[in-house]
């Protein structure tokens, strides 16, 4: 069996650490020698995830348990990448299935990222409880032609 890449990193859930992830993911793909092709799916969908997580993930005020956190986990093997971004945060429910229209039927600014993941990724599951949201991604190192 072939060695798995695996990493587990933990970020404070500030806007400022985005750019910073979103490197750190992009170096550990390198390093472990995911395609360019691969790789920037990922980094999009990842992306997408942290910023919900800084944007839903801890309101003002919320009673979350220790320091907002991101927790990365990034996995190599058998042929796919997994990535799982988590929170301990309070899962945030779409406040309208309208892409076109928030609730109020203003135009929406918000309501697609869910489509994007799952756009630039094989495989997405998000799954929430009272111990926050999993964001899971999966994707194939190689692309089907």
């Amino acid at each position: 069996m072939d060695a798995v890449e695996f990493e587990r990193v933990s970020y404070p859930a500030e806007a400022g650490e985005c750019p910073r992830i979103r490197d750190d993911v992009r170096k550990w793909m390198d390093a472990s020698g995911v395609a360019d092709d691969v790789s920037h799916g990922v980094i999009l969908a990842v992306s997408e995830a942290i910023d919900n997580v800084v944007a839903h993930a801890y309101p003002a005020g919320s009673d979350a348990s220790g320091p907002p956190t991101i927790d990365l986990t990034m996995c190599l093997d058998a042929g796919e990448v997994v990535v799982t971004v988590a929170d301990h945060g309070r899962w945030a429910a779409p406040s309208s299935t309208d892409l076109e229209h928030d609730v109020s039927g203003r135009p929406a600014t918000h309501g697609r990222g869910i489509i994007l993941m799952n756009t630039h990724v094989d495989e997405l599951a998000i799954h929430h409880d009272r111990q926050g949201t999993s964001v899971y991604l999966r994707s194939r190192l190689v692309r089907e032609a």
